[in-house]
């Protein structure tokens, strides 16, 4: 497998992974309709990232790329109104008509595709220095360039309703939610324009596996907004990091010199690398940690209690 093949691969992997935690979180944490709404956002996420893993995998195996290219397809455009009315749920604002009239407008899409479109310009595959790939016809580049961007300017619009509702909001806190989550979505809508394009003779192909992992990592970010109070307790986490990051740093610290210590000057009743000398250099360790350990966390436990930690 090339390289570049290689490099998708994992990257696709991880994603999946990634959406299938985050998807698990949000299912079992999740209590209103939004956060269902999401749920259908991380599977579509998940399958995208499934069907190019398989891409990339069977790469060699020419039969098979148009059915996982019709997968990520497909989910892209699912996408589209998943997040369209995720984000009208997600502030109370139901949008009835223009969400029906979009979830019309991308199911007829995908019909179209499937039978219209398959019939008067079948998509083909290419071969390229790294691999076989999706290859459009030259009069279907436009239409589905023209798709791709009908279904960025209605991720957008539902970014627009985001950024008005941000402005009203007199909580900073929410405030800083609705940020996370806007932000997100406007990076996560070009990244799919990459996915889209970048495996056709249109992309930069360096750009595929950075944008399948940063759609995980910020589809991980909104999710965690929408439930990050069912979730954990940021604050928490922080503080027993800092701890437990100083204690281990202090352990490879103490135990190493203890260890060149011991064996410099008392090596020679032992040996250099006696057991004994391993012994005695883990008892130091224990010895002088156990009261620092618990100064430790009271000094950091009193700085995090006058800092307040907002996520």
């Amino acid at each position: 497998m090339h390289s570049y093949l290689l490099a998708i691969a994992i990257a696709a992997l991880l994603g999946f992974l990634i959406n299938g935690g985050v998807l698990f979180l949000v299912l079992s944490r999740g209590r209103q309709k939004y956060h269902y709404l999401f749920a259908a956002i991380l599977a579509l996420y998940a399958i995208m990232s499934l069907g190019l893993f398989l891409f990339t995998i069977r790469n060699s195996h020419v039969n098979e790329l148009l059915i996982y290219m019709d997968i990520i397809s497909q989910s892209y455009f699912l996408v589209v109104p998943c997040t369209y009315h995720f984000i009208c749920r997600y502030l109370n604002q139901p949008r009835k008509k223009s969400t029906i009239s979009i979830w019309a407008f991308m199911v007829i899409v995908i019909i179209y595709i499937n039978t219209v479109g398959r019939a008067e310009s079948p998509t083909a595959i290419a071969r390229t220095e790294w691999g076989n790939v999706w290859a459009y016809p030259d009069r279907a580049i436009i239409g589905m360039l023209t798709l791709s961007f009908i279904s960025l300017a209605i991720i957008w619009s539902a970014c627009w309703f985001l950024f008005r509702a941000r402005q009203r909001k007199t909580s900073p806190l929410a405030r800083r939610h609705i940020l996370y989550i806007l932000i997100s979505f406007l990076i996560i809508s070009f990244l799919f324009l990459t996915i889209f394009l970048v495996p056709t003779e249109l992309g930069i192909t360096w750009m595929l596996p950075v944008a399948v992992l940063l759609i995980a990592a910020f589809g991980t970010l909104i999710g965690i907004s929408i439930i990050k109070e069912r979730l954990f307790d940021i604050t928490v986490i922080i503080t027993k990091t800092t701890i437990y990051s100083i204690l281990l740093a202090l352990v490879i610290f103490i135990f190493s010199l203890s260890e060149h210590m011991l064996a410099t000057y008392v090596g020679g009743l032992f040996g250099e690398h006696s057991i004994f000398i391993h012994i005695i250099s883990i008892a130091v360790v224990i010895a002088i940690l156990m009261p620092v350990r618990q100064k430790l966390e009271r000094a950091i436990e009193r700085f995090f209690a006058k800092k307040t930690v907002e996520f």
